[in-house]
């Protein structure tokens, strides 16, 4: 099978194409210059993941045939994660690998640094009539002043990858191919893209994307307007009736923070989605409205979220505003968040990363905690920052793990 990939670069689509050949898959790229000619495409995305969709979406516009693109860079912790999405041009719009690592040279002297923790990120994104999907890989190390090495290229000289004393300049192509963070997002690509280039179908993957990742994503991408994303999410995870009604669950309660319109539209969606992969399937009738059960279980959910603080904080909304004391027990923690079909805990991991998205850091703080009340562990909300990072971009990442370490 041929993939047009987003590039001119023929070195590139030679790497891919054996990347993906090692991981089993019988595809070559041919470049989208060589199939559509020079496009400029202005990479305006916060993220590795907006870029690498943009470029993706361009090329597919155009040719019509499946198409793979890639964003890729540094991030260095000493910098505040610069270079980043910025990485080619970090020295500025014309700038040679040899400039952008002077850059980083030039930073740690200001600084008064020799190295820092750092990470290669890479995201690829793949687009065909039917689907969009991603692959994601990071190669964890360290970057210092002391270029070593003639392989490679970009901040190759610069970095060390955990567990070596060689920068990647100074390994084998083969030996840096093993650990490479583009290496690990074809892994990653190649396990999705697998079953659909050999025609197994759908299902031939029983869960290749657990429930609170798949239904984290989803939350994201519904907040963030990222139809593709959603869309991805919702075929990566959906196998049964069950997965159905929970990915239901976790879309519906996102209007309580973003908004009737948000949860409208995702649901829509999701209501595509499920009937393509399974045609018979009829959602249930709604729910019997009760609102004095909404009241009653509502108060029971809220309290057990906010724990010590219940009676201090209902005391104090209701002595501003009433009507929202009632309708956050009735709507919010009744109707809404203590509905069968999704396990608690889970339905707090999607509130945080929501609010996180959001920038709501007061809420944020609130429902940190709570989710640590019903049950939910450090690890599991630190896996959510990682999540929330990965598709919503490092500043919702990093203020939902502050958030964790603050207040968890």
């Amino acid at each position: 099978m041929q993939i047009v990939l987003a590039t001119t670069n023929l070195h590139k689509a030679e790497e891919l194409t054996a990347l993906f050949q090692s991981n089993g898959l019988d595809v070559t790229f041919i470049r989208s210059s060589d199939v559509i000619g020079d496009l400029v495409i202005e990479e305006t995305g916060h993220t590795f993941e907006e870029n690498a969709y943009i470029k993706a979406q361009a090329v597919f516009e155009r040719c019509g045939l499946p198409t793979l693109a890639d964003d890729s860079g540094l991030e260095v912790e000493a910098l505040g994660g610069e270079p980043g999405v910025h990485s080619a041009r970090y020295a500025g719009a014309s700038a040679t690998d040899a400039d952008n690592r002077a850059r980083v040279i030039r930073e740690f002297t200001t600084l008064n640094i020799n190295s820092s923790p750092a990470a290669f990120r890479c995201v690829l994104c793949y687009i065909d009539p039917l689907r969009t999907l991603f692959g994601v890989g990071s190669s964890q190390g360290a970057i210092q002043t002391q270029e070593r090495g003639s392989n490679g290229f970009g901040y190759d000289p610069l970095f060390i990858p955990t567990g070596e004393t060689r920068t990647y300049a100074e390994l084998t192509p083969s030996e840096k191919q093993s650990r490479s963070h583009r290496g690990r997002a074809v892994q990653d690509l190649a396990r999705h893209l697998a079953p659909l280039l050999n025609n197994e179908g759908h299902a031939v993957e029983p869960d290749p994307l657990p429930a609170v990742d798949a239904l984290i994503m989803a939350s994201v991408a519904a907040v963030k307007d990222q139809e593709e994303h959603l869309r991805t999410a919702i075929r990566l995870f959906v196998r049964s009736t069950a997965d159905a009604r929970m990915m239901y669950e976790a879309l519906l309660q996102s209007y309580l923070f973003a908004g009737f319109p948000v949860a409208l539209e995702a649901l829509i969606v999701l209501d595509d989605e499920v009937r393509k992969l399974i045609p018979d399937f009829a959602w249930p009738d709604a729910a019997v409205y009760d609102v004095d059960a909404f009241r009653s279980r509502g108060a029971v959910l809220c309290e057990q979220i906010y724990a010590g603080v219940f009676d201090k904080m209902m005391s104090r909304l209701g002595a501003v505003t009433p009507d929202l004391n009632d309708w956050m027990i009735v709507e919010g923690y009744g109707k809404t968040l203590s509905r069968d079909g999704l396990d608690v805990v889970y339905r707090e991991l999607c509130n945080v990363a929501v609010l996180a998205v959001l920038g709501r850091k007061n809420q944020l703080t609130s429902h940190v905690r709570g989710a640590r009340n019903v049950g939910a562990t450090v690890a599991d909300l630190l896996a959510c920052a990682d999540a929330v990072t990965e598709w919503a971009g490092k500043e919702s990442g990093d203020l939902l793990r502050s958030t964790i370490e603050r207040y968890a």
